[in-house]
């Protein structure tokens, strides 16, 4: 099996892979601090293979997606050799046999969905490219045998089935699974669950805000904006490096702005305290200092060096920030925003394991309701949308012709749900994220009234039509 590795400064180095012919090898590729890398099944390093995790077309990537495609190849490479073939004897038929391996051999217990394999294609697909490019292959295996190179193209691209919760569904989830508390809604004195403040901040951010888990997850103290209890939403912004192709603003809802502060004056407030009595700051590698903010321009020290840099918010990756510390009166901490125990920033790939303890309360408690990170963004839209048809259709009381010309001058609720997630591509909003209403907008003109709350148009008969779908997951009745 090939293994995966992450270099990290002395020395957070793990000593397992940390000998000198490896050292030396990483420093001649230029790998950068928290860059992936691999070893072949023998512990050793392949000078080929790590060239292209320091190669511009891996940069070009983002964080995430690195992070991905290392494991992606890592698969791939370890399912080469366990057919004692080297990578640069694979050929068509190599993935061909993979590709059939993880998706539907029987003998295979943990085979995997339309998009997973596309993914781990256009991993396999960029890495020989490259490996083409340089010499070290004659073709590229993911290329298929036709003259077109297309590869192959799989069908069923849709990660799961159900991927939306109703507000009835997230508040169940979320306060049995990360507050621990009866599925009645009551306190729960046996529960042992940890961090419950801030794990219920977070999910309150990503529900209220439709933000990407590693957008979230690397939030900055100096980037949350103040609270103001005389509006509904905050408006904010997304650094470059850490969105998905560009920076953008978003919004907040205030409640959720409520939790981050008292998250922030007690459960991160005691983990600081409990990392500066101990000395935990005292010696992190590659420990960026804050000097000088003026609006997103940031002035940072490199502690290790004592080089002084000009930045912005934009430009600082997830590491970047999750190693970016400011002097305050009891020591050093850090400007992340989202904490562990121990007071050191949480990677933002942690949470998935924060949902995945929540999901197994759950369903220990007996509610059949699941969620990842990436489940409420996809129910920030479908809310959204359906707030605001409620509210264009019903609510405001326009006629026709006013309801086309508000369109005009405001765009209607799907250019407003596209530019509230950051997409450049209004059909990824339509065919993605809100499938579920397909029909909606003829439940909404027919069978609701006029009322209006917090969760506008998530009246009985649009619960109706979104369970009929299949693909919304609600909330389970306890009265």
């Amino acid at each position: 099996m090939w293994r995966l590795g992450r270099w990290l400064p002395e020395p957070a180095r793990v000593s397992a892979i940390d000998d000198g012919a490896v050292r030396g090898r990483e420093l001649s590729l230029g790998l950068s601090q928290g860059a992936p890398f691999l070893l072949d099944p023998t512990g050793g390093p392949d000078t080929d293979v790590l060239a292209f995790f320091s190669s511009a077309t891996f940069g070009l990537l983002s964080e995430q997606t690195q992070l991905s495609y290392a494991k992606d190849l890592r698969l791939f490479l370890s399912f080469l050799s366990s057919q004692g073939r080297g990578w640069r004897e694979a050929t068509w038929s190599e993935v061909l046999d993979y590709e059939h391996w993880r998706r539907r051999d029987a003998a295979n217990p943990r085979r995997v969905s339309g998009t997973k394999i596309m993914r781990e294609l256009a991993a396999g697909k960029k890495f020989y490219e490259w490996q083409l490019r340089r010499g070290q292959v004659s073709t590229n295996p993911f290329a298929g045998e036709d003259a077109s190179g297309s590869g192959l193209r799989v069908k069923d691209v849709r990660s799961q089935r159900v991927k939306w919760l109703t507000p009835l569904a997230f508040q169940q989830w979320r306060d049995v699974g990360l507050g621990g508390r009866r599925l009645d809604g009551s306190g729960d004195s046996s529960s042992r669950v940890r961090s419950s403040s801030r794990n219920v901040a977070f999910a309150n951010l990503l529900w209220s805000s439709g933000l990407r888990l590693r957008e979230a997850g690397s939030l900055l103290m100096i980037e949350v904006p103040a609270l103001d209890s005389s509006l509904r939403f905050h408006r904010a912004r997304v650094g470059q490096a850490v969105a998905k192709g560009r920076g953008r603003d978003y919004w907040m809802g205030t409640n959720a702005r409520r939790d981050i502060e008292s998250y922030v004056v007690a459960t991160r407030a005691a983990a600081i305290g409990r990392a500066q009595r101990e000395g935990r700051y005292d010696d992190l590698p590659g420990l960026l200092i804050l000097r000088k903010a003026s609006g997103r321009q940031l002035v940072i020290e490199e502690r290790d060096g004592g080089v002084l840099r000009e930045t912005t918010l934009d430009l600082l990756t997830a590491s970047e920030r999750a190693r970016l510390f400011q002097d305050a009166p009891a020591g050093l901490e850090p400007l992340m925003m989202f904490l562990g125990e121990s007071g050191l920033p949480m990677r933002y790939s942690s949470w998935e394991a924060v949902f995945s303890a929540a999901n197994a309360r759950c369903g220990a408690a007996g509610l059949d309701v699941s969620c990842h990170p990436h489940m409420l963004r996809h129910s920030f839209a479908l809310r959204m949308l359906v707030t605001l048809m409620h509210a264009f259709d019903r609510r405001m009381g326009l006629t026709p012709e006013e309801r086309r010309d508000y369109r005009i001058l405001f765009g209607d609720p799907w250019v407003l749900v596209q530019t509230l997630l950051g997409h450049t591509n209004p059909q990824t909003t339509r065919d993605v994220y809100l499938e579920p209403v397909r029909g909606l907008h003829v439940e909404l003109f027919l069978n609701t009234g006029d009322e209006v709350n917090e969760d506008a148009g998530f009246t009985a008969a649009v619960r109706q039509h979104l369970a009929e779908t299949g693909l919304v997951a609600d909330g389970a009745d306890v009265s």
